[in-house]
């Protein structure tokens, strides 16, 4: 069981690699928001359908008006902030850059606990912040060309879509800790639906409010196919194999594995997406997954 619980943690951390790609190429043109809904239509489709085969929404009836209240606002911070504003990182600095950045939220989630929830500090906790920050550094510094050598990222690029990186990492943070309040009294199954339905609530309106007043939206088939395999990847594989993981395995173990995901996201946009990747970027990607890592096991220590 443990190995398997290995697996899954490894799945996920690919799916959410993968996922950014089908992204990147479904949103070309496509304003964040748009290609945000769209990417939830079909897994909050195929969720709905395992829930009610499992007959797990009955027991939406056994949740306070707290623990929804978290779920909403979880849902708030990680698909309506937090997803838009992680559209936007990819779209500016692309997969193999992108990723890396917004995936430093253990920092903040860290930093969080410490300022609010009076986490204990370990020692180990300074250098994972120091080479984190590094190596977030190191990928704002770096100006190369992107897709094929042809189009060069240039400083606005580059610092939007740092900025959005980085306020991506701090909603998911702390739609994270929301989150935590009630994982252990509630599915996850149910808790997936309930989120996706209430960023539905929330995006649809928006979305058709920017389409009328805009019209700036037109997707094509292969763009709505692209964003739909993303967002499965993403909401359906990533989290089903990250729960399952967290089962199978201790979090620690979990949380590690499922960190590699900016190594997989370099893997990707150097080969699928033909991003140019020098030595300088993977130095930085490997900072911030050092420093992931060194964050994880820190906190496992106190």
């Amino acid at each position: 069981m443990i190995v398997i619980g290995l697996f899954t943690a490894l799945l996920a951390a690919f799916s959410w690699a993968a996922s950014a790609a089908f992204y990147k190429t479904g949103a070309k043109d496509v304003s964040a928001l748009t290609s945000n809904l769209i990417r939830i239509l079909l897994p909050l489709l195929i969720l709905s359908i395992v829930t009610l085969i499992l007959n797990i929404y009955p027991f939406i009836a056994f949740l306070t008006f707290w623990e929804i209240l978290f779920i909403l606002g979880s849902s708030l911070f990680a698909f309506v902030i937090g997803d838009a504003l992680y559209f936007v990182t990819i779209q500016n600095i692309g997969v193999s850059r992108g990723v890396p950045v917004t995936s430093i939220y253990p920092f903040f989630i860290l930093l969080l606990q410490i300022l609010f929830l009076s986490q204990p500090i370990h020692l180990l906790m300074i250098p994972a912040v120091i080479i984190t920050i590094v190596g977030v550094a190191i990928l704002g510094r770096q100006l190369n060309p992107d897709s094929n050598n042809q189009v060069t990222l240039t400083r606005r690029q580059l610092l939007i879509g740092l900025i959005a990186g980085i306020l991506t990492a701090l909603s998911w943070s702390i739609s994270t800790l929301l989150l935590d309040t009630v994982l252990e009294t509630t599915n996850l199954f149910l808790i997936a639906v309930i989120r996706l339905s209430f960023a539905l609530a929330i995006l649809s309106p928006v979305v058709l409010g920017q389409q009328i007043v805009w019209k700036k939206d037109s997707l094509t088939q292969r763009q709505l196919l692209f964003l739909s395999i993303g967002g499965v990847f993403a909401l359906v594989i990533g989290y089903i194999a990250f729960a399952l993981s967290l089962q199978l395995v201790d979090i620690t173990s979990a949380t590690v594995l499922s960190s590699l995901t900016p190594l997989f996201a370099l893997i990707i946009g150097w080969r699928t997406l033909k991003e140019r990747v020098t030595w300088m970027t993977v130095v930085g990607v490997m900072a911030c997954v050092i420093g992931i890592i060194f964050i994880a096991i820190a906190v496992s220590l106190v």
